[in-house]
């Protein structure tokens, strides 16, 4: 009974860590201004897990008009890319909203 309380204890620790790891990051910049109807999205690669960082020229996506805000996520596609790719290549979603 013991041996098998210790096996599903084992299922459940490694189901909950999988689902620990597969969780999505997402975070949004916004300034005061006002949402424009452009939104422009691109996919920005990211090296080693994201410890090195992309870059986004966020004023060129809006075509030198002003950025009302900039929301960046790992969805559950980048994260696969990640995985498979044993975290060395893991692009980041980013959509840039211009003003209005």
């Amino acid at each position: 009974m013991a041996g098998r309380l210790m096996h599903v204890g084992k299922k459940v620790l490694m189901l909950g860590g999988f689902v620990a790891l597969t969780a999505c990051y997402h975070t949004i910049t916004s300034t005061n201004m006002t949402n424009g109807p452009t939104h422009v999205e691109a996919w920005v690669p990211t090296f080693i897990a994201g410890l090195v960082p992309g870059k986004v020229d966020a004023a060129k996506l809006c075509g030198g008009k002003p950025i009302a805000a900039v929301d960046a996520q790992a969805s559950f596609l980048n994260l696969l890319v990640g995985m498979v790719t044993f975290s060395i290549f893991t692009p980041m979603q980013v959509t840039v909203t211009c003003a209005g």
